[in-house]
């Protein structure tokens, strides 16, 4: 296999630093938005609730909304960066 680039290459370091903003924005805002009182749609102390089973010390508020940002960053960006290694290394192995 050749060193260019094939249509179909996602770039890992740009996927990782996409989902580390965005999982890590989300959390920030919900806990945040959670923490006020506002119910809508995907916001609620239940989420909030359901979340701390998976990210410890993520609580409604603004620490929670700290700590949520801190775990959204380093998770989005594993994710992030894992999902476009894998696509690459599949997508890379058609040729």
């Amino acid at each position: 296999m050749n060193n260019e680039k094939h249509y179909c290459y996602i770039s890992v370091k740009g996927l990782a630093f996409a989902g580390a903003t965005f999982w890590g924005v989300y959390l920030f805002f919900l806990a945040l938005l959670a923490g006020w009182g506002v119910r809508f749609m995907w916001v609620s102390e239940e989420l909030v609730g359901l979340l701390n089973t998976i990210y410890p010390s993520y609580v409604v508020g603004f620490s929670g909304a700290i700590i949520g940002l801190l775990y959204g960053l380093v998770c989005g960006a594993i994710c992030g960066g894992l999902i476009a290694w894998l696509h690459n290394k599949f997508c890379g192995s058609n040729k």
